[in-house]
């Protein structure tokens, strides 16, 4: 489980995150809905522990997250800021992470490359490939560690309509075992994915759908 309390994030006079409490669960996919600066983003990487409140607390079965350097643990990201080297090629970066992986051993990179259908571009260096190719890393990166928690920021964004189907399957098929916290600018485009659907505006929750 996962939970923020009293969730308040400020920068400089404005307030980017205002008194957020919501709770995340297994088998369920979480949607948050916003226009740009909504809040929805740095919702994504407060529940992460990649930045810390000013108030309120994130709980991670008992483990305050963004304290102490702690960060969220069992998780896949894909975050806006993130980012691979730009002198590797596609697989030397992937071979990287996976390197890195609790579960390396398990990982079938090719598997995942073959997935996404980007066979073609493994020795090609990461600054020379498509913004659609890049945008399969993140998520292969992302689901191929088995984790218990996706934490997916416009997800479908940058992908071609057959990615974006194979990305909604694994999102399906991760709910099984976890669960799945996922933002867009639309409802249209993760209605069919979600259980609930949280809408947010200036920095918070203004409704919510199940």
């Amino acid at each position: 489980m996962l939970e923020i309390k009293g969730g308040i994030l400020r920068k400089g006079q404005m307030t980017i995150l205002n008194n957020i409490n919501l709770v995340f669960s297994n088998y369920h996919v979480y949607g948050l809905v916003g226009i740009n600066g909504s809040g929805k983003t740095m919702l994504l990487r407060a529940l992460s522990g990649l930045i810390r409140l000013d108030h309120g607390t994130v709980i991670q079965d008992g483990i305050k997250i963004g304290q102490n350097d702690s960060t969220l643990l069992h998780a896949g990201l894909v975050l806006g800021n993130q980012d691979f080297i730009s002198h590797l090629t596609l697989e030397e970066n992937l071979n990287l992470i996976k390197k890195i992986c609790p579960n390396s051993q398990c990982i079938d990179l090719d598997y995942w490359i073959n997935l996404y259908q980007i066979k073609n571009y493994k020795n090609t260096l990461y600054k020379h490939l498509s913004l659609g190719t890049r945008k399969k890393m993140l998520l292969i990166q992302a689901f191929m560690d088995n984790p218990e928690i996706l934490i997916l920021d416009e997800p479908m964004n940058a992908l071609d309509t057959k990615s974006v189907d194979i990305t909604k399957e694994l999102i399906r098929k991760h709910k099984e075992k976890g669960f799945v916290i996922m933002t867009s600018h639309y409802v249209s485009d993760i209605d069919d994915l979600c259980d609930t659907i949280y809408h947010v505006k200036e920095g918070k929750i203004v409704s919510e759908k199940y």
